[in-house]
């Protein structure tokens, strides 16, 4: 199933979003809808790999129990990363000055609507 329409909607919502993807626990791209890529986003998939296990596992290894979301606020962008379910998440990439607050708050309440999907 393409996501391009959840993906486009989550884009347009939030001021400073420039794309969203579909992500799988291993790094590869399922799906994703971009106005401007502020960086390549099969390597963000390949990347987020990466992330996924290690702040799992800080989590575990915290008491914390499942990482739900996570975000990277760097010079050049954000990226913030939603838990569809333990296999699947859902990424946006927001400029610098963008609502990263708003951004949390629309991927949370996307999930459900393509959550059956998985």
């Amino acid at each position: 199933m393409s996501f391009e329409h959840v993906l486009k909607e989550v884009v347009e919502r939030v001021d400073g979003a420039v794309s969203a993807m579909v992500i799988g626990a291993d790094g590869i791209l399922v799906d994703e809808y971009a106005v401007k890529k502020l960086l390549n986003l099969d390597d963000l998939g390949a990347e987020s790999s990466a992330m996924i296990r290690d702040i799992n596992l800080a989590a575990q290894n915290l008491a914390l129990g499942e990482a739900k979301e996570f975000s990277i606020i760097s010079d050049r962008c954000g990226i913030i990363m939603r838990q569809i379910n333990p296999e699947y998440y859902l990424a946006l990439v927001i400029t610098p000055d963008g609502n990263y607050g708003k951004g949390r708050f629309i991927l949370r309440t996307s999930i459900p609507r393509i959550k059956g999907e998985f």
